[in-house]
């Protein structure tokens, strides 16, 4: 006899399908245009600088910030870019064919998937330099938490 699909379970398939398959579509279109944003990153930081610099008369509080906008300069470059689109890439097949699994009940999916988490949580980690990859990496780890939870949850559905 068929085991049944529980409905939270496809829902989490569901949103994983469309998630991942986004996050595929996102890796591709910010590999190929890396060295634009990486341009318009600098300018955009170097106009807000200027702009601090003129209205701040903190001089502490303008050299934080100085130090804060060259850490997201110097990662902010077109290799950086392309290295961490396609840990995004990896991370988000992973996680497309570990759901694809677990909507057919397979617990190896679930497996699957915590590794296409791991991958889009550290990718940014080892990438990018201090605080641009902490935040780059925590952003993904949030729901990827939750997701690996929320499957974890229906780990007993599968096989």
């Amino acid at each position: 006899m068929d085991k049944i699909r529980p409905q939270f379970l496809t829902i989490l398939c569901v949103l994983t399908f469309i998630g991942s398959a986004m996050g595929i579509f996102g890796a591709i279109s910010n590999y190929s245009s890396a060295g634009m944003a990486s341009g318009l990153t600098k300018d955009a930081m170097e106009e807000a600088r200027d702009k601090i610099e003129e209205q701040n008369e903190d001089e502490s509080a303008t050299k934080i910030i100085g130090k804060i906008f060259d850490s997201v300069n110097d990662n902010i470059t077109e290799d950086k870019i392309k290295n961490n689109a396609m840990a995004s890439g990896i991370s988000n097949i992973l996680t497309l064919v570990g759901a694809i699994l677990m909507w057919g009940l397979n617990k190896k999916g679930f497996w699957l998937y915590i590794i296409g988490a791991i991958v889009g949580i550290l990718g940014p980690l080892f990438i990018y330099d201090g605080i641009v990859g902490a935040i780059a990496g925590g952003g993904v780890a949030f729901i990827s938490i939750i997701f690996c939870v929320l499957y974890f949850l229906n780990l007993k559905h599968l096989s």
